[in-house]
Formats: structure tokens, sequence, C-alpha cells
């Protein structure tokens, strides 16, 4: 961040009042405070509220006294003094009439957990041994607190809501996963209070975390995004209506059977009217943008009688979002799941000559299509003997259902999640920053790592603890596999991350090994994930020897036909973990046209060629959005994916 900005924001933070937070003259404490939390050992802890202009506000707590004066504007701040880890204490905060008290607080190290989905996911929604890791939580020196989801389109001076809960079986469930497994290991190993504060929002942009000032330092927002936010006018009542919307259209949708009570599914339905839509495709495509709702598509095949009429197989590859399918008018089981769905016929449904598929797909989330190549679509006996591709025309209608209220993301507005979820927060005392976020920026990779180095170094600035640690996750691999080498918007995010691992007290989390067959992109194994984090903590904060760094590219040196690879962090040398030659490897010639390449290893390099390319410019790693990587140090720890040129 170059120093004219620095001071921009310095002269803006001094610029802006904190507003009075309460109705009236009463005293109040920020709502990220309460009983139950943690503080943060070792600093002098930041305190703040709002009361009447010249009060005097006193905070008693750990056996000290601190005062603060009430300033013009209603609000005050103190800061209480250095503290080891310990407790439980009491804190109370009184003036001459007012007195509120926190009880069960805790000294010792807090960290913000934010992002998105991957975040967000909580214990109760599906992670690896979930009955037994929640019987098993029972730590009561782990205190966590969810910040309320918000929106708004100016920076917020509290938070609407959260509650700082003891770590037990009850309340880890709707807990962030990867939060907790990163406390318990920290807890478990340093032997202090861990609090984590989370922050997140699944689906989000990371410009939505952002605030005004770092967005308007590039050209795009500087114009742009006073535009944006004029344009939603008074939002002091936003959320309230985006939830009120999203409320009446879950209605809406769940009570939606028009399509299925006309039968628009039966071979005798006439569908002339309809439209046509060639998939695989994004809905966008065909002007249905913004939309949320149900679309129905149908398809006639001609089957001839022999191994046509077997049992077959429906494959839809990756489609959003949820659906269902007809075989000649009967609803048909589904088979796969995520990002491969697929539905299974059985043969009394299947006659020879003309058959009818029908398809009922919700889009949610202004989010709706056929995500997959064309490959991906098609019909195929069980023993895979025949295989027709019906990848092309389908008619189409997205009248049939009742229509919705147009879908606005306004949780992916610029700023509106950092004004109400991250700036009402600032300056809680902190140890350090979680994040897993970039899947939503998959949609527009450039410029991710612009934004992702100006969000680090401007919350550091805002919360004024220096460069506060900073650890963050590698998108893990998930969508679908690929046959051949392809471009990937996956593996652009990824590499941004990995230039951002080059901020000072910062660390990269490389998950691309974790994620799941079906292309899932919230994967199972959180555990893992957790440990990650924790490890890389660990190292980089606690001084503990821990090996975290990831293996990552160095350099390289062609030779004939064949490019050898040099790594930075492989203590050890290297190995594939399930004794194989390395794979997800592809290499190119000047036309940068990739082909899948052989790789071994040879001491601390990976040698990569194939017999079809002489003059190799081009290495790539695991550069695909699902790439089958098996690359690790000797330690264990998976190699990033990378390229080795543009």
């Amino acid at each position: 961040m170059n120093n004219s900005y620095s001071a921009f924001l310095f002269l803006i933070l001094i610029a802006i009042p904190i507003q009075n937070l309460s109705a009236g003259n009463r005293l109040k404490i920020s709502a990220v405070f309460g009983s139950n939390m943690v503080v943060q050992r070792g600093i002098n802890i930041p305190v703040w509220g709002t009361s009447e202009a010249g009060k005097a506000v006193t905070i008693d707590f750990a056996g000290y006294k601190t005062s603060a004066t009430v300033d013009k504007d209603g609000s005050w701040s103190a800061r209480l003094p250095v503290l080891n880890a310990g407790g439980p204490f009491t804190m109370k905060v009184f003036t001459g009439t007012d007195t509120v008290s926190f009880t069960n607080v805790l000294v010792g190290d807090v960290w913000l957990a934010s992002g998105q989905s991957n975040m967000q996911m909580a214990l109760s929604w599906g992670v690896n041994n979930k009955e037994e890791e929640i019987r098993n939580a029972n730590y009561p020196q782990i205190r966590f607190f969810t910040v309320a989801n918000d929106l708004n389109n100016k920076p917020q001076t509290d938070i609407t809501g959260g509650q700082w809960l003891e770590c037990n079986s009850s309340s880890v469930k709707d807990f962030s996963v990867v939060g907790y497994f990163f406390a318990r290991q920290i807890h478990q190993e340093i032997k202090v209070p861990l609090g984590i504060i989370n922050s997140s929002w699944g689906g989000t942009d990371i410009q939505a975390w952002m605030s005004n000032e770092a967005l308007q330092s590039i050209p795009f927002y500087k114009d742009t995004l006073p535009e944006i936010i004029a344009g939603t006018g008074d939002f002091s009542d936003g959320y309230e209506q985006f939830e009120e919307t999203n409320k009446l259209r879950d209605s809406i949708i769940e009570n939606s059977l028009s399509g299925i009570q006309l039968k628009v599914f039966e071979p005798q339905y006439n569908d002339q009217d309809w439209k046509t839509m060639m998939l695989p495709c994004k809905w966008s495509q065909y002007g249905i943008k913004n939309y949320y709702g149900y679309v129905w598509f149908r398809k006639h095949i001609q089957l001839h009688e022999g191994p046509e009429t077997k049992d077959l197989i429906l494959n839809l590859g990756d489609v959003s979002n949820e659906n269902i399918a007809y075989f000649n008018g009967i609803e048909i089981k589904k088979a796969g799941y995520g990002a491969n769905v697929a539905y299974s016929i059985p043969a009394q449904l299947v006659k020879p000559g003309d058959n009818l598929i029908s398809l009922r797909v919700l889009g949610r989330w202004a989010i709706g299509g056929f995500n997959s190549t064309a490959g991906f679509i098609y019909l195929e006996t069980a023993d895979k003997l025949v295989h027709l591709s019906l990848a092309g025309d389908w008619k189409y209608n997205e009248k049939i259902e009742p229509e919705t209220p147009a879908w606005i993301e306004y949780y992916n507005f610029p700023t509106f999640v950092y004004n109400s979820k991250i700036a009402p927060v600032i300056p809680f005392g902190l140890k350090g920053m979680l994040w897993y976020q970039g899947e939503n920026n998959t949609k527009k990779p450039q410029g991710y790592d612009q934004l992702f180095s100006l969000l680090i170094n401007d919350w550091r600035t805002r919360w004024g603890q220096g460069d506060l640690p900073f650890i963050f996750a590698q998108l893990s691999n998930y969508g679908m596999r690929s046959d051949k080498p392809l471009e990937s918007n996956i593996a652009l995010i990824r590499e941004a991350q990995a230039g951002c691992s080059n901020i000072p007290n910062t660390a990269m989390v490389v998950n691309i090994d974790l994620g799941l067959a079906d292309g899932d992109v919230h994967f199972k194994n959180k555990q893992e994930c957790g440990k990650r984090f924790a490890d890389a903590a660990l190292g980089l904060v606690y001084g503990k020897n821990v090996l975290y760094k990831n293996p990552i590219c160095k350099s390289k040196r062609i030779e004939g036909n064949k490019v050898h690879i040099q790594f930075e962090n492989i203590p050890g040398g290297m190995k594939t973990n399930d004794n194989s030659a390395p794979k997800s490897f592809a290499v190119a010639a000047a036309d940068n046209q990739f082909v899948w390449a052989n790789a071994r290893i040879e001491g601390n390099e990976v040698v990569v060629w194939s017999d079809l390319i002489e003059n190799p410019k081009s290495v790539r790693y695991g550069w695909a959005d699902n790439p089958d990587c098996n690359l690790y140090s000797a330690k264990g720890l998976p190699f990033s994916p990378f390229r080795t040129g543009r």
C-alpha cells in the first residue's frame, strides 16, 4: 500500500465522527463485547461505546480501573492495561447513573475468521465424523462469536447482533467449523483461552468485504463506486427489505407446483410455443438474468430396439441448482449430486422410437445453467456400451411457474458487507486474521491479487495493531474434472492468492487435495483444513517448530525436450502420495497448446516432458478446476499449483 493512500486513509479515519449508537443517552458498549467473551492478551485492550456527552466512563476489569470521557458526539473509547492470559473475570462499565457488566470474561488470544461459505460452514452442515465431533466439543476456554448478517451502503458503528458462547456440544453445531478446528488445536497446544469472531457470508465477492477508501484507490471504482452507493439511496432498512423479499421468494418457490399440475413432463403435452436453448450454457445467455425460479426443459430422443432400451443413465454434469428429471412422464431416481448430476432410468420406462426427457431446474441466487462442457451431457447404458450426446437444442419455458421477485445480490455490492460486518468490529483486539474466500470471484478473476492485497493492508491499517498475522486459504479443488488440459478461472484465483503470500506476516493454506470427487465446493474434510490453518499460526505467529510452508515453484531449466522444475520449501525432498508418477503436469511449446505431460522426481527436481512437444516452453501443475494432484513434500504438505509461463 503506497504512502499517499495511507495518509489519505488516516485523514478519513480521524475526520469521521463516531455516531451515537444508542437511541438515548444511556450507557452502551459495542455489541461485539459481552459475557463469555475473550479479550486479547498482551495489548492495551480497546473498549468503546456511547453515552451522554461529557460523562465519565469507568471500566473495572481484572483489578484495574480505566477511565474515559464521552465526547460531544456521544462516543467514548478506552484502552485497558496489558494483561496476561487468565480469568474468568467480570468487566464492569459504569457512569454515575448506568452500569453494564459482563461476566465469565477470559483473557487470551482472539482471531477474526472471515470470508465466504467455506469459512461460514457450520459443523452441522455436513463434516466428516460430524456426530462424534459435536459430541466431543467440550472446551469451556474456547469461545465463539458470530457476527449477524447485515448490509449497508455506509460504514456502521455497531453490529446488529451476536453473542459470545462457550464451546460445547450445543453451541458448536452452528459455528464455523474451520474456526472451531483451528481454535481447538491452538488452544490444546498453546494452553490459553481462544476466542473466534466469525464474520463470514457465503457467496460473497471480495469487493463486498472492502472499504470504500480501499476500493476507490483502484481507478475503476473511483468513478463507479459513488454511483453504486448513491443508487441504493437510504439503505437504513435495506437488509430487512432484502430478508423480506427472500422470504416471499422462498415461499413462492416452496409452493410452486404449476408445472407439475399442468403435467408438462408428459409426452402428450404441447410445447410448440416453448423457446429453444442450446445446452450446455448459462441461462443468462438467453436473457434469464437476476432470476430466482424454476425453468422447465424438454427434449425428445429417438432410441432403437436392443442395447439402447436397457437401463440408462442420464448425465447432466454440473447443474445450477436443484433439479428433478422425468423420463416418458415418470419421475426418475437421482444417482449423482454436486457437480455431476445423474439419473437412473430403468429399462421398463425405455421404449423403441420416441422418448421424452423433462427437467425441472431451479435457478437460485441469480445463477442458473448447465455448467459443464458438452461432453458431460449424455445418455448412456448402464454398461456404457451405448453413449448418446444430449448436448444441443432443448425446449425450455421459464414462465410455467409463478414469477418471483428479481434477485438482487445486495450482499455482493462493493463495501456493503464490510460496512456492516467488519467496520463495526474494528478495533476489537486481535491476535490475527483467518480468511477463506475467492470462489465467488472466479467469475472474473482478473485483478484479484490487487484486491486481496488491498484488503489485507487496509484491514491491518484500520485495526492499528501493525502487520497483524493474516492466514488465508488457497482454493481447494472443485468442479468437474476434464480429460484434457483446459484454461481455468479457479486456477487463476489460486495463482493470485499464491502471489499474496509474499506479503509480510502472511501464510497460505493449500487445500488442493481436499476437494470431493463430485466437485462440491464444500468439501467435508474441514478437520485437515482447520489443522493447516492452525499449523500456519503455530509456525508464523507462535514460534513453534512446525512445517507449514507449502512447496512452491522456484525456477525451471530446459534441457532438450525436458523441463526441470526446482522448488522451495521441500525439506527432506518430495514424494507422491500414491507411489505413482507425479500427475496433473502439462507442457506446451511456444504456441501455448498444452498437452498432458510425463513427470518424474529426480532428487529435489521434477522433470517434465511429452513426446509430442519437441521444444517445451511452459509447464503447468494442477492448472484446472479440479486437478488430480499427488505431489507432496516428504513431510506431507501438498505442492501449490503453478504455471511457469503466461
